[in-house]
């Protein structure tokens, strides 16, 4: 008895595109993405966010973090702002990252 599964090309290419789909799905499957609402805790924002975040701010009843999430057309690398007051996240801003200080060369 012979097994036909190796002289029938198309079942062998079935077979690799369903384990290629099922790979792929349980890869994503695995993808955890982490959400952040407004009104969670700072503890809980820290706990799901432990690389890629930057305090920038912190004073008695204020924080604010930065995180990295994407570059744009021109290279420039683009940042999520996360601002709490009193523990609780009250916004979220995207924005770009901009130079803290601008030297204007003047021709005398």
């Amino acid at each position: 008895m012979s097994n036909n599964i190796y002289k029938n090309p198309t079942k062998i290419t079935i077979m690799k595109k369903a384990f290629l789909i099922l790979s792929l799905a349980s890869v994503l499957a695995g993808c955890k993405v982490p959400v952040y609402t407004i009104g969670m805790t700072e503890t809980e924002f820290t706990a799901k966010q432990k690389l890629n975040l930057q305090l920038v701010e912190a004073t008695a009843h204020r924080s604010v973090y930065k995180r990295a999430i994407d570059f744009d057309d021109k290279g420039k690398q683009i940042f999520m702002y996360y601002y709490f007051s009193d523990g609780k996240l009250v916004r979220m801003k995207e924005d770009e990252r901009r130079p803290d200080v601008v030297i204007e060369q003047k021709k005398g």
